[in-house]
């Protein structure tokens, strides 16, 4: 057993977001996977972006954030559970007054996997 905390002081600035690994692929001995713990700050968007391999599943933790994939909008909030399918074009922008935070389980991720949208 393994107890992660989601805190930390090593976290990696995006694109609109932070981000910090919590578990690796050598941990979860699975090629292309991790989790991560993810954070877009009050008013902030992350671009329109793709993965050519990645699959990814989102748990919200707290906020609320508008997702948009491939053109449809969506509302995320708590307790949400979200699939995104390898090239899925998918934005998030949060609106709201609080950090918007959520898991994100990935498979089958590599290196230069993710694609941003042009201009972005």
């Amino acid at each position: 057993m393994k107890v992660i905390q989601v805190e930390g002081d090593d976290w990696q600035e995006g694109r609109g977001y932070r981000k910090r690994r919590l578990l690796s692929a050598e941990e979860l001995r699975q090629v292309g996977a991790l989790l991560q713990v993810v954070v877009v700050p009050p008013g902030s968007p992350i671009p329109p972006h793709s993965h050519a391999t990645s699959v990814e599943v989102y748990v919200v933790r707290r906020g609320v954030c508008e997702l948009v994939v491939n053109g449809q909008r969506h509302t995320m909030r708590p307790g949400d559970v979200l699939l995104m399918e390898p090239g899925d074009v998918h934005e998030l922008i949060n609106h709201g007054p609080e950090p918007f935070e959520l898991l994100v389980f990935k498979t089958g991720s590599a290196a230069g996997d993710i694609r941003w949208a042009a201009g972005d």
